[in-house]
């Protein structure tokens, strides 16, 4: 398996693309690291359904899950995480839509630069549902609609909340610390909240 060959120098350079392309802090880690949990992936259509839900192909009930998560991990030896941050005024004010998007377009364009380096499975997960990001003025998914190719294949990118991954451990895995953003604090101006993506090196 090609995991087994990648070099310091590989992981290191997949890292520093994450931050020239705008991620604040980007990292390696071990797959195995990586959580996913049941009950995290039941919430995309709990008590309080997403409103997002069923709206998207890389959205419940169109993705695969934890279970199949579970088979890509086990695959994996080494994954790559992004995280922006950004003023909690951002997080809850209209810029939101556009710092969402530009994770997406990290998290893309760090897997293909993966896939150039000889990993030709890697997967990339970000935040949020495309629909909202990249299909907001367009009344349905053309995948889900009309099982039609993607219009923004190259930057959208499946949620990591449908396959239940716990985005606060892969934080602290990345040994970064997780300011927890609330909507009390949107009158903090210092107060900071973060994005988090994550690619999987196949």
């Amino acid at each position: 398996m090609g995991n087994i060959l990648i070099s310091k120098q590989q992981l290191a350079h997949l890292t520093q693309e994450a931050k020239r392309l705008g991620a604040t802090s980007s990292a390696c880690i071990l797959s195995k690291e990586i959580q996913v949990k049941e009950n995290l992936a039941a919430l995309c259509n709990g008590e309080y359904p997403c409103p997002n839900y069923g709206l998207a192909a890389s959205c419940p009930p169109y993705v695969e899950g934890p279970v199949e998560f579970r088979k890509w991990q086990a695959q994996s030896k080494y994954s790559i995480t992004v995280k922006i941050e950004l003023p909690t005024t951002v997080m809850f004010s209209n810029e939101r839509k556009g710092v969402m998007q530009l994770l997406h377009q990290i998290a893309a364009a760090v897997e293909q630069k993966a896939i150039e380096t000889g990993f030709a499975k890697s997967k990339a997960f970000a935040g949020g549902s495309c629909k909202e990001l990249f299909c907001d003025d367009q009344q349905e998914c053309c995948v889900v609609a009309g099982n039609k190719p993607c219009r923004h294949l190259e930057f959208a990118r499946p949620s990591m909340s449908g396959f239940g991954i716990d985005v606060t451990q892969l934080i602290k895995s990345s040994g970064w610390s997780a300011p927890k953003s609330e909507k009390s604090n949107v009158s903090d101006k210092d107060a900071t909240s973060w994005m988090a993506g994550l690619i999987m090196l196949a």
